[in-house]
């Protein structure tokens, strides 16, 4: 069958008008885009730049999560799309988080990760992250991952894997042999960003509570302790909704995404379904911002209990 036509479909203007307006639109581009550049430093909230982590870190004891209590974070079959935006983008980038079973093994999941800027942030800073994480939700912690980034500067791709009978993380970087690394852990619960923010929606986000968790990203280490701050009702897509409202009172050693004395919140959702909503971080022009987009719920909807 032939696709159907439409015999509206607008034509070009060819008006003297119109040319000037696209002379004068390129002209103002030209003007503005290395400003937009010029200000817009992604190095602040990037995860790596390419440094080591000291090994001289002096980790505080901490209690070890409970499985049993952040397990019900993660659920087959969900995802969540946000829309990032600085400075003078508002659109700027999209990032989606999904979680699926393995084909193998049912207790295990596997969480993708897919970033990407958009637009004109594309076009200053064209950008493609994909992770993918083996997850073991019922002992809270990731077995292995993968992390792929394309970017106009570099290419990089990173394998990590847990091995916790020796107590140690192994990371492989297949672009830069000379990062090979086999680390300590120094607790016993790692977890990439994506399954960290997806652990926050098992936690009890009674007021002033707070959660630990460890990240490990692309053979670094790090402790973020989790506080909630308040319950506020904020401004999303799905209308005003009440959400718990967390910052990182500890972040050692310094995050460029979580960081403390408010320069990072994180925004999920007061009710049964506990969807992360917002995430914010203070930079040097303001603030960038991830805001939910779109998301999909396992048939299973109930993700936490209310407090």
């Amino acid at each position: 069958m032939m696709p159907l036509v439409s015999h509206n479909t607008p034509r070009f203007n060819h008006s003297p008008k119109y040319g000037r307006a696209c002379c004068s639109f390129i002209l103002l581009w030209a003007v503005i885009a290395p400003t937009v550049a010029a200000k817009i430093n992604l190095s602040e909230i990037r995860d790596d730049d390419g440094s080591t982590q000291s090994q001289e870190i002096v980790w505080p004891e901490r209690d070890v999560p409970d499985p049993a209590e952040t397990a019900s974070g993660f659920k087959s079959g969900e995802k969540f799309q946000f829309r990032g935006q600085w400075g003078l983008l508002r659109k700027a980038a999209r990032l989606t988080i999904s979680i699926q079973a393995t084909e193998t093994d049912d207790a295990l999941l596997l969480v993708k990760t897919n970033v990407r800027t958009l637009g004109l942030a594309k076009a200053l800073f064209p950008i493609l992250f994909e992770g993918q994480t083996l997850l073991q939700p019922q002992k809270g912690r990731i077995l292995n991952s993968r992390v792929t980034e394309i970017s106009r500067s570099r290419e990089t791709d990173v394998k990590t894997t847990f091995d916790y009978e020796a107590g140690n993380m192994s990371l492989v970087d297949e672009t830069r042999p000379d990062r090979n690394t086999t680390k300590s852990l120094p607790y016993p619960v790692p977890l990439d960003y994506a399954s960290a923010l997806l652990q926050v929606r098992g936690w009890n986000l009674a007021q002033d509570s707070r959660h630990s968790f460890l990240i490990s990203s692309k053979g670094k280490f790090y402790l973020i302790e989790m506080q909630t701050m308040k319950t506020e009702s904020i401004q999303t897509k799905f209308g005003k909704l009440d959400a718990f409202k967390l910052e990182p009172i500890l972040a050692l050693p310094q995050s460029k995404l979580f960081r403390e004395g408010g320069k990072m919140s994180l925004w999920v959702s007061a009710d049964e379904r506990r969807i992360p909503l917002r995430i914010d971080f203070k930079i040097s022009i303001g603030t960038a911002s991830l805001r939910i987009e779109a998301f999909t719920l396992s048939n299973d909807t109930l993700v936490a209990q209310s407090q």
